[in-house]
């Protein structure tokens, strides 16, 4: 948790470090290098410590996930092996497969919550933190206006996108299965000499 909130927040914080560089060439003195300098390596720097932190985490989850999942086969392992005979005999060999196959998904949803899922909440939690505390509420609503906009704006051409798809995928089917019987009527017809029946 703390490498998620230490990586989110270099990567939030990163921006003010150009917002130094920025301010000083705005106001007309001309441009100080050193403070250039720094800002945009202070940039790079929390950008950097922002991506090998992010490594970090998903090297932890990754360890997490495999202990996880040994822990869980060995117990799977254990329970099957005390079962009775009778029990294995009548039951197929789908359930060991079945077994595999939950641990696989469990592994793909514990991916799923902790790289992705738990990080983009904590980003944005901060962030809306940050801009309510630095901006303000005004501001603050803008941004979730825009962001819901842009959310709904995206949902709606998606679901278009989709449906275009759909149709154009059906239409190709469509056509394909005239030309491939119209191909196989042609071959039918020169292959029996019926030309002049057609």
């Amino acid at each position: 948790m703390a490498v998620v909130v230490a990586s989110k927040g270099l990567a939030i914080a990163s921006p003010w470090f150009l917002r130094g560089v920025v301010d000083t060439m705005a106001l007309g003195v001309g441009v100080n290098l050193n403070i250039a300098f720094l800002g945009i390596g202070g940039f790079a720097l929390t950008r950097l410590a922002s991506a090998l932190l992010q490594e970090l985490r998903m090297w932890d989850i990754s360890k997490i996930i495999a202990l996880a999942s040994k822990k869980i086969s060995y117990d799977a392992f254990i329970h099957m092996q005390k079962l009775d005979i009778d029990f294995h005999k009548t039951s197929s060999k789908n359930t060991v497969f079945a077994i595999a196959r939950a641990i696989r998904s469990m592994e793909s949803g514990l991916r799923f919550m902790l790289g992705f899922a738990t990080p983009v909440i904590i980003e944005f939690v901060m962030l809306v933190g940050m801009l309510n505390f630095f901006c303000g509420p005004k501001y603050l609503g803008n941004m979730l206006l825009t962001l819901g906009l842009y959310t709904y704006f995206t949902k709606v051409v998606a679901n278009a996108r989709i449906a275009q798809l759909t149709d154009k995928k059906n239409a190709e089917k469509k056509s394909e299965f005239y030309l491939n019987e119209s191909t196989i009527n042609y071959e039918s017809v020169k292959n029996f000499g019926n030309e002049r029946l057609e």
